[in-house]
């Protein structure tokens, strides 16, 4: 009976016409509902782009340095030094560069001073993994006993290594692990530019060799044989950089 009076009480009503929509709607419709999985694809497209790009086309660096000090080198500075140690050295990965990579860590080994735990913990992280497990071997320092206490990888002068078992790594030995900057020809006399500093809110040209007084030249040290082929290369690079320096006595 429901059934037969709903047909009655309905009687009159048309359902409604299918809507149809046109050419330009229907495109419109379309990037309403699809405009962010095409966005979301475009990025994904730019993303692995890159990477493909890091993993295979990026120029490779042929040498890691690391400048590990309280205070970071001029970008200028950094700039120039890459390239002057670049020109002693080799095309170790054959695709016809000489490139040099410099990694800075911004590290204070004074127990008196402040530094901000979480970068001095990630920065503590980061080279650890780069000594051990990267391609880093040579090593610029402002504190090459601070350094040596807490790493314990500089190599003697004369090629040997630390004690692994020495409390503190033998670092109050670091004095023969390090040339000075100033105790090596090569380096001294190495054409860094100039980099901008404001003096009295006057702006002042300061010799690029001045931002590397104070630093001392190092080496990781060659713990297995493994080490010596792998850091072949690095070490003809630091025989010539070093190449003839006198140690100063202090």
């Amino acid at each position: 009976m429901a059934s037969e009076y709903l047909k009655w009480k309905y009687r009159d009503v048309k359902p409604d016409e299918p809507v149809v929509y046109t050419k330009k709607q229907k495109r419109q419709n379309w990037w309403d509902y699809n405009f962010k999985w095409v966005i979301l694809g475009i990025v994904a497209a730019i993303a692995l782009g890159f990477l493909v790009y890091d993993m295979f086309f990026r120029p490779r660096a042929d040498y890691e340095v690391a400048v590990v000090s309280a205070s970071v080198p001029p970008e200028e500075t950094q700039d120039a030094l890459k390239a002057r140690i670049a020109e002693y050295g080799e095309d170790l990965n054959g695709d016809g560069k000489v490139l040099v990579d410099l990694i800075v860590y911004e590290m204070n080994f004074d127990a008196a001073a402040y530094v901000d735990p979480q970068m001095a913990e990630a920065a503590t992280t980061r080279l650890t993994v780069d000594l051990s497990s990267g391609d880093v071997y040579l090593v610029l320092l402002q504190d090459p006993e601070g350094f040596q206490r807490r790493f314990g990888m500089l190599s003697y002068l004369d090629g040997h290594v630390t004690d692994r078992d020495a409390e503190g790594y033998e670092a109050e030995n670091w004095r023969d692990m390090v040339y000075r900057w100033e105790d090596c020809p090569e380096l001294r006399g190495m054409d860094l530019g100039t980099y901008t500093r404001f003096l009295d809110l006057n702006e002042t040209r300061i010799d690029g060799q001045t931002a590397m007084e104070g630093y001392f030249v190092a080496r990781r040290g060659v713990f297995s044989e493994k080490d010596a082929e792998r850091f072949g290369g690095a070490e003809r690079l630091w025989q010539a950089l070093t190449k003839g320096a006198v140690r100063s006595e202090e």
